[in-house]
């Protein structure tokens, strides 16, 4: 008679259907993330998704150490990091841009200057512009900029595209989280908040509405109008348009080396009904087209 272990359990499985794996993602990318998250799952009940939300830096670093499978990140590994997998014998990661969103800058609902153009931006952040009243000499304050950590994926883009070489005012200081920023700002009438866009660009979301009572969003004029419009904010079109200068591209950043659950939850995400899932949420999926109209009288 054959008797069966009590002891012997099913090994737990990784398919790209299937299994545990963890997730680091960029803090700015939460809200979409877990829109994604929670439909992957709900499609596939054995699978499971467990997200680590950090600044990008240390999204990255948990990929590189093994902690994470994979990262939600708004740039690819440089070469350093490409190095240090390759002497663990991953020949390289894999980059699967997924999507285009923006940074947002927000102001508190009293402040009525909420139009700003590149430069203003580039010399608030490097301190020449310190008080309000450099830019309207009816606004006196001095100026605060928050962002949501000091490892920010925000501020190392704009440190980037504005050329500011690590160059920024003591004017600007790091909280913990997007969500924080919002709070700041909502309570400090000289603030200006630095976020992801995804925070508050699903109309639908709760969170997002209730945001919108809070704060307001600041356009920016671009160096070069491509396109007459009557809004320079971080919206769909125009960051489709690449016509809102802070745009930047969202990438699934892994280190899977077979076809496991990462690799699924990859496909789902590139997928029509994972683009959907992001062009809902506000942003501008990798693959699938955004429809412009123009109104004329």
């Amino acid at each position: 008679m054959a008797i069966a272990c009590e002891d012997e359990k099913p090994k737990a499985t990784d398919t790209p259907t299937s299994g545990h794996i963890t997730v680091s993602c960029d803090e700015s990318l939460k809200p979409i993330a877990e829109a994604e998250k929670e439909v992957f799952e709900a499609l596939y009940p054995n699978a499971k998704i467990q997200f680590v939300f950090t600044d990008e830096q240390s999204a990255i670093n948990l990929v590189l150490k093994d902690s994470a499978r994979m990262a939600f990140v708004t740039r690819k590994m440089n070469n350093e990091e490409e190095n240090q997998l390759k002497s663990q014998n991953i020949a390289r990661s894999r980059s699967i841009k997924i999507a285009y969103d923006a940074i947002a800058f927000i102001l508190n609902q009293s402040n009525q200057d909420t139009l700003f153009k590149i430069e203003q931006i580039k010399q608030i952040l490097n301190g020449e512009i310190s008080d309000w009243s450099q830019l309207n000499p009816n606004h006196k304050g001095p100026i605060q900029v928050v962002f949501d950590n000091p490892a920010s994926g925000a501020i190392r883009h704009l440190k980037d595209s504005l050329g500011l070489n690590n160059q920024i005012s003591k004017q600007c200081f790091a909280l913990k989280s997007n969500k924080e920023v919002v709070d700041y700002v909502e309570q400090n009438k000289h603030a200006i908040g630095i976020i992801g866009i995804s925070w508050i660009s699903d109309p639908d979301d709760s969170l997002v509405k209730y945001f919108y009572k809070q704060i307001r969003v600041a356009d920016i004029v671009p160096a070069q109008i491509k396109y007459e419009s009557i809004t320079w904010k971080p919206i769909q079109a125009n960051i489709h348009l690449k016509q809102y200068p802070f745009w930047r591209e969202v990438f699934l950043v892994s280190r899977e080396a077979k076809s496991g659950l990462g690799t699924g939850f990859a496909s789902f995400i590139s997928s029509d009904q994972g683009q959907r899932i992001i062009l809902k949420a506000g942003l501008v999926p990798s693959r699938a087209a955004i429809r412009t109209i123009e109104l004329t009288q």
